[in-house]
């Protein structure tokens, strides 16, 4: 397709902001053709003089290069965002919006509403952020910089008797604000007709349950929002116990006991020890010994620790050709188990597929780890027929993982949401490699809610006594 396009419209394509129907009007009023004509037409101020300061405005922010943050680190962000705001620049009140909000992986925009009697000086504070922060573009209630770290900050004011109707549209993905507006009418007309100052109360005058912001990303909320059938979504209070951690018998920085003990503290009833299995010596696998060692060791730590149970696993390698990294009469002795893949990332879908297949076909197969191999920003995930997979748990009794890991989020929020629909039990973990690891089981939580799960599809929401049950096979 970019073979086959005109040079500017290909140009054009390589700028996802920029809006090609308007870029190719300012090519013919102004005779260019390349991006690099535009952005001379633009720093001349040739465009503003023809076709006024919003189009001005809307090249310059297209033309901005952008790079996109971990929602971890954006989260650090955004603390020190909100703090600048309520402080130096003086606003009233200062809300994250948009895809922080949300709790997309990803993050390319930070988007705060924000109140305050005087917007532009907010706006000129805020160019000093940081020693400098470019405004791309301003109006008397909108402002959108270009931070340093390289992703957008955008700026939205709004009244206190419409604060609700501002967090609704400054939330939601343009899919969902698309849907909404079927039920609620023009959203920018509401602003001029009624209050809302909260989100509570504009969902309720349209006859909608309210759609919790993890949601709103345009499938079927709205719908069932307005039958009142919206899942009651998982929380962190509901998380019994962590099925994926890491000791000092392989690529970990703490002991079992340490571990089990940090996890005691969070509240939680059990927690799984997954060292690696013997093939993936760069993190120190286990030996075929050393694991029945520390089978031994664990049965005895569970007869002197008081208020947790240590369940005994591995993270056990799913070799080349589908088979497990160990025997199955040591696999026998195990609690459940965790199998990932750790090699052979270049096999196509097809053997990809079959090879986790086959390997969920051993009836000492529980869970999935990282099931699609990526590292977010840095290696994509390998192809897989996870329709196909998926169907294949669900008849083997097998389950997947959220790995919380925060440049993970393994299965995506899509892929989740399609197993649970399937009745595939999904276990939100953390593949803590320390004790200081565990509270990462919030970015796992953020990534089940976007998948919709509820308590019930999670499988370490689950008592220990039905954990057993369910890890039979």
């Amino acid at each position: 397709m970019r073979a086959a396009a005109p040079p500017g419209l290909a140009g054009i394509s390589r700028h996802p902001r920029l809006d090609p129907k308007r870029v190719m009007r300012i090519y013919k009023k102004l005779g260019i053709a390349t991006i690099d004509e535009l952005r001379e037409q633009l720093e001349a101020g040739t465009i503003e003089k023809s076709l006024g300061a919003r189009m001005a405005q809307h090249v310059r922010q297209g033309l901005t290069e952008t790079h996109a943050m971990l929602l971890y680190r954006a989260d650090d962000l955004r603390d020190a965002v909100e703090e600048f705001l309520v402080g130096p620049c003086g606003v009233r009140r200062a809300e994250v919006a948009g895809e922080c909000r949300r709790r997309v992986e990803v993050i390319e925009e930070l988007s705060f509403v924000v109140e305050t009697d005087d917007f532009p000086a907010v706006v000129a504070r805020l160019q000093r952020y940081g020693g400098r922060t470019p405004l791309l573009s301003s109006n008397e209630d909108h402002a959108v910089f270009s931070l340093s770290c390289g992703i957008l900050l955008r700026l939205q004011l709004a009244a206190p008797q419409n604060w609700g109707l501002e967090m609704v549209v400054c939330t939601g993905s343009n899919s969902h604000l698309r849907k909404l507006e079927r039920v609620t009418g023009d959203l920018d007309k509401r602003k001029t007709n009624a209050g809302f100052k909260t989100e509570a109360s504009f969902y309720r005058k349209f006859g909608l349950a309210y759609i919790e912001p993890e949601l709103r990303e345009g499938y079927d909320e709205v719908e069932r929002a307005a039958e009142g059938t919206l899942p009651v979504l998982i929380t962190a209070k509901d998380i019994r116990g962590d099925l994926h951690a890491h000791s000092t018998s392989s690529d970990g920085s703490d002991s079992i006991e340490e571990m089990a003990e940090a996890a005691r503290d969070r509240g939680y009833e059990y927690i799984g020890i997954t060292d690696h299995s013997r093939s993936l010596r760069i993190a120190r696998g286990v030996s075929v010994e050393d694991l029945w060692e520390q089978v031994r060791c664990i049965d005895k730590l569970n007869n002197r620790l008081k208020g947790i149970r240590v369940l005994k696993s591995s993270e056990v390698d799913i070799l080349g050709d589908g088979s497990l990294d160990y025997p199955d009469e040591l696999l026998r002795e195990l609690d459940y188990t965790v199998c990932s893949v750790h090699s052979r990332f270049r096999q196509d879908r097809t053997q990809q597929t079959e090879r986790i297949m086959r390997a969920m076909d051993n009836r000492y197969f529980n869970i999935l780890g990282h099931a699609t191999g990526r590292l977010l920003l840095k290696r994509p995930d390998y192809e897989l027929d996870m329709q196909r997979l998926i169907g294949h748990a669900r008849n083997n009794r097998c389950f997947f993982e959220i790995n919380s890991s925060p440049d993970r989020l393994d299965l995506s929020a899509q892929h989740a949401r399609i197993a649970a629909a399937a009745g595939v039990m999904i276990a939100v973990n953390t593949d803590s490699h320390s004790t200081g690891e565990l509270g990462q089981i919030r970015c796992g939580i953020d990534q089940a809610r976007r998948a919709r799960l509820e308590k019930s599809s999670v499988l370490n929401a689950q008592p220990l006594q039905k954990l057993h049950r369910l890890f039979r096979r």
